[in-house]
C-alpha cells in the first residue's frame, strides 16, 4: 500500500505543505472490534487507512446496527466529517486488525480552504461515499441474500474478484448470522456465482450477483 502522502487527495499538496502536515500526524494500530471513533463524537481526526478494514455503522431508531459502508486502504479516508468540523455521523469499527494514520481536523480544514485541487478531490471522495451509503440504505432491510450480494460486490470494488474474507466476516458485514451466511453462499456456489477457498471468496459471476440486488 502506498504511504498516505502518496494517495488522493494528498498528492495535490506541495512538499512544504506535506512536511508541515507530517509533523502533526501519528500512526495508530487497533485490534479487530476496536472503535476508532463513535457516532456523535466531535470530528477532530481524519483517518487514513493503511492496513485492514473498517465498518462504518449507525444505530437505527429501533437500536439496531446498520452497516453503512466498508473502508479499506483503497478507500483511504475515513471520518470525512473532519472536513466540516461537525460530529461523526457514524461509528467506525475495526473489522480486522487496522493500522491508520491520524490527522488533526484543524490542519486538514486549513488545507481544504487554500488548495483548490485538494478540495476538488475531496468532493469526489464525498460523492463516492454518498453513493456507497445510498446503496447500503437501499439493501438494509432487503432479504439476506440481497444484503450478502451487496457486500460481496462492494468488496469487489476494492479487492477485485478474489475477496480476502471469511464467511464469518461476511456475516458480520451483512448483518446476519454465520449459519445464514454459510447457507446463502452455498446456494450461490451451486448457482455458479462464486467459489470458496480457505479465508477467501472468489466471485465467478459478479453480474449474476448484481441481478439479485436489482430486485431490491
Amino acid at each position: 500500500m502506498k504511504p498516505w502522502h502518496c494517495q488522493e487527495p494528498f498528492v495535490h499538496l506541495s512538499e512544504s505543505a506535506l512536511r508541515t502536515l507530517n509533523v502533526r500526524v501519528e500512526v495508530s494500530r487497533y485490534p479487530k472490534g476496536a472503535v476508532l471513533f463513535r457516532e456523535g463524537e466531535p470530528a477532530e481526526i481524519l483517518w487514513v487507512l493503511q492496513r485492514g478494514w473498517v465498518r462504518l455503522v449507525k444505530k437505527t431508531t429501533d437500536s439496531k446496527t446498520l452497516t453503512l459502508d466498508l473502508m479499506t486502504p483503497k478507500d483511504g479516508l475515513c471520518g470525512l466529517s473532519a472536513f466540516s468540523g461537525d460530529r461523526y455521523l457514524a461509528s467506525a469499527v475495526a473489522a480486522t486488525p487496522v493500522e491508520a494514520v491520524r490527522i488533526p481536523a484543524k490542519s486538514i480544514r486549513a488545507i481544504l480552504q487554500s488548495n483548490a485541487p485538494f478540495a476538488s478531490c475531496v468532493i469526489g471522495i464525498f460523492s463516492q461515499r454518498f453513493h456507497h451509503m445510498a446503496e447500503a440504505y437501499a439493501t438494509a432491510f432487503a432479504p439476506v441474500e440481497q444484503r450478502i450480494a451487496s457486500v460481496l460486490l462492494r468488496l469487489d470494488e476494492d479487492f477485485g474478484t478474489t475477496l480476502p474474507v471469511t464467511r464469518r466476516e461476511l456475516a458480520e458485514l451483512a448483518g446476519t448470522t454465520v449459519e445464514t451466511a454459510i447457507r446463502v453462499t452455498n446456494r450461490m456456489r451451486q448457482e455458479n456465482l462464486l467459489l470458496m477457498q480457505r479465508k477467501k471468496i472468489i466471485l465467478v459471476n459478479p453480474k449474476g450477483l448484481a441481478q439479485k440486488i436489482q430486485t431490491v
